[in-house]
């Protein structure tokens, strides 16, 4: 569970931004606020903001962090980071990147973080927070000093494995370090992002044949059909493999036999249930490929959701209403605030441009952020609804298309070519 994100010096957001999924003092919507020890968790977070203010940019922070993570066993002494500065400064353009996390996996609640350009790991730290008070596991500065300690001392055997470009945290799970294993597998497994491009990628496919044997899998798909009002009834899903396919070459050049290789087909077909003019009903297939974009999408947000409720995961979702109809988004951020359907700590987070979501009856005021670029000096910056501290009968749409709360464009109408 994702309780606050720092980032600082990454491509428009030049001084740092927060975003926390901390429950102000507020008792609206209590009942679908997440009690984790004395902390109270907002469930869902929705961000709203014109286009190129950062939103994405926000999005890419988390998913660069994400994947350094998961990454950094596998990097090469001279493998780039892959961050980027804010350019529109002398200054900052030549700084680092500087990220922070607090989170709680397996029970444990962790702060983790670290400073970064596109060569090296500068600093790096890793605290527990085994009262009201963080205990330090770690800490890194100057690429290559460690301070541990007398508890942790121990550590100490892992940094002469690790490189200037390597995640220490990562680099001590890999051998088997029982004190920083549950904070990485949290990067690893409980949280990660999606945009739509990865969504087309057709990865529901590989995971639907990875649960085949699932009825669950079946059975949750279907349900959320039917309350999104998408009358399939059915499904069938099927894989093989294919043998001897050849990879593509231009024209003229002769197939290796030795680059034959085998692919996994998948076929995907929908089942109806259509009344015919004599009242009699006939089931009828159609293939996948002719569904609107929005049922597959939520074809392909099934599975993630699914996993995301069974085990407390967080997901992040680049422009959640891409192609879908506004009450299939709210039914979606609905599933996550429902107590109820939501047991075990499962979060969402997501952009937008749906203004019908800015609704104060499905969310609570510190939930909704706007995100803002000042376009004298190309600087991103988020803050909260709740700093406005609006009545609760106000109408939250026509007060952000009133320019009331900032982050929306204002188009002059005028045009010179």
């Amino acid at each position: 569970m994702l309780l606050q994100f720092n980032v600082k010096n990454f491509m428009s957001i030049r001084d740092e931004i927060t975003l926390t999924s901390f429950a102000n003092a507020s008792k609206e919507h209590e009942d679908s606020v997440i009690c984790v020890g004395k902390d109270r968790v907002l469930p869902t977070l929705a961000l709203y903001g014109a286009n190129a203010a950062g939103k994405s940019n926000i999005f890419n922070a988390l998913t660069r962090a994400i994947m350094l993570v998961r990454m950094s066993n596998t990097l090469q002494v001279n493998s780039p980071t892959g961050f980027e500065p804010f350019l529109f400064d002398d200054k900052t353009k030549n700084n680092k990147t500087k990220m922070d996390f607090l989170f709680v996996n397996n029970g444990k609640k962790f702060e983790y973080g670290f400073v970064a350009d596109a060569e090296y790991i500068y600093d790096e730290y890793l605290y527990e927070y085994k009262s009201s008070r963080p205990t330090m596991i770690f800490e890194r500065s100057n690429v290559t000093e460690y301070k541990f300690t007398t508890a942790y001392k121990h550590l100490a055997d892992y940094k002469y494995k690790n490189t200037s470009n390597k995640l220490f945290m990562c680099t001590a799970t890999a051998w088997n370090c029982e004190e920083t294993k549950d904070a990485y597998l949290w990067f690893a497994e409980k949280i990660d992002t999606y945009n739509l491009l990865a969504i087309q990628r057709n990865q529901y496919l590989e995971y639907l044949d990875k649960n085949k044997g699932t009825p669950k899998t079946k059975e949750f798909l279907l349900s959320m059909l039917k309350h999104a009002e998408i009358n399939i009834e059915d499904y069938e899903f099927e894989s093989k493999i294919v043998e001897n396919v050849p990879i593509q070459l231009p024209p003229g050049l002769q197939i290796d036999k030795s680059l034959l290789g085998s692919v996994k087909q998948f076929r995907l077909e929908t089942i109806y249930q259509i009344a015919s003019e004599d009242g009699s009903v006939k089931a009828y297939k159609l293939p996948f490929d002719n569904e609107s974009d929005g049922t597959k999408l939520l074809f392909a947000y099934g599975p993630i959701i699914m996993e995301a409720l069974e085990k407390g995961r967080t997901i992040v979702v680049d422009e959640l209403d891409n192609s879908l109809h506004p009450c299939l988004a709210k039914y979606l951020i609905e599933l996550f605030n429902d107590a109820s359907v939501n047991r075990n700590g499962a979060q969402l987070i997501f952009n937008s441009h749906d203004i019908s979501l800015l609704d104060l009856e499905l969310f609570r005021r510190d939930q909704i952020y706007f995100v803002e670029k000042n376009n004298d000096t190309g600087v991103t910056d988020v803050y909260s609804l709740a700093d406005f501290s609006p009545r609760k009968s106000e109408n939250i749409q026509k007060g952000y298309l009133q320019g009331r709360y900032g982050a929306i464009p204002f188009p002059d109408g005028g045009i010179e070519w």
